[in-house]
């Protein structure tokens, strides 16, 4: 379409879950390539992804209420268990977003050919959600040149939303007050911050590769599923971090388990790690030369 002057660069990939076909016995996600107007861009590009491997199993259960509604002699209908089947579809939707995160990273885009064959917006997003309704960023693109002056100032605010999924790639905020910051899934590779502060911070997935963090404190801040691979961590202090793979405080979480977080090829020489919990951390190629492990958690058989 774009080769034939019928489609502007894409601002934005979608996909959606529909709950109609779901109703309708249909595991099919509409999949959208649009330009920066987003759901506005009418020159329609769609395609659909077949989700059965995660919701057949929704549509079993429904078979299986199905059969045992029948002991309560008509008080419970077909509508009562498809309004059942759709709010047990939430759910399901949250593992095609796991998928989504865990397969979509920086090196593949960058390695995929479509990425150098597509035209994209400076700033690019793809996502997945429901149909005309409320989606999550998976992966964003922010090639825009920022002033490292103007984003730590905007850091420092600590806003409780505004960073969550941003691009904030090559940028120096070094010496920065980020005290119970929010950079879920944001992306920080390659930038640097120096003596910085994150203490309590909620650093959820966030991707810190290649980034230089000497004498950085990330005391007390959940960082499961985050990435520090290739990431300068002297003197960097994790005392007391969570960083647990899997399903964390299970007694009121309803979404698929974290990633290990990764510390592949990082140097933690001198880092600090008192009271942190790395059970499953990814460490292998990591240097933890004069390290301070007291009382941290890590896997059994990890190897160091």
């Amino acid at each position: 379409m774009q080769q034939e002057g019928d489609k502007h660069a894409l601002g934005y990939i979608s996909y959606s879950m529909l709950r109609t076909e779901l109703a309708n016995g249909r595991t099919t996600y509409l999949v959208e390539a649009m330009d920066k107007r987003w759901f506005m861009d009418l020159h329609t590009c769609r395609d659909t992804y077949n989700a059965d491997w995660a919701f057949r199993y929704l549509n079993e259960w429904e078979m299986e209420l199905s059969k045992h509604a029948k002991k309560y002699g008509g008080r419970i209908g077909p509508d009562d268990i498809q309004r059942m089947k759709l709010q047990g579809a939430v759910y399901i939707h949250q593992y095609i977003i796991a998928l989504a995160r865990f397969s979509i990273t920086e090196e593949w885009f960058d390695d995929i050919q479509f990425a150098h064959e597509i035209e994209l917006e400076d700033v690019f997003e793809l996502r997945v959600g429901e149909y005309l309704d409320r989606s999550e960023v998976i992966y964003k693109r922010d090639v825009r040149v920022k002033d490292s002056i103007v984003i730590k100032d905007w850091l420092e605010e600590k806003k409780p939303y505004d960073y969550i999924h941003e691009v904030f790639r090559k940028i120096d905020g070094s010496q920065g007050n980020y005290e119970r910051i929010r950079l879920q899934y944001a992306d920080l590779s390659e930038s640097s911050f120096i003596n910085s502060v994150f203490t309590g911070g909620n650093l959820i997935g966030s991707c810190w590769n290649k980034a230089c963090l000497i004498e950085a404190d990330f005391s007390d801040c959940l960082i499961q599923e985050a990435r520090f691979e290739k990431a300068n961590l002297r003197g960097t202090s994790f005392r007391d971090a969570v960083a647990v793979p899997g399903i964390y405080q299970s007694e009121r979480w309803e979404r698929p388990g974290f990633q290990p977080v990764s510390f592949a090829g990082a140097d933690l020489t001198g880092a600090k790690f008192q009271g942190a919990n790395f059970i499953g951390a990814a460490v292998e190629g990591a240097c933890f030369k004069g390290a301070v492990l007291d009382g941290t958690r890590f896997s059994l058989g990890m190897h160091l």
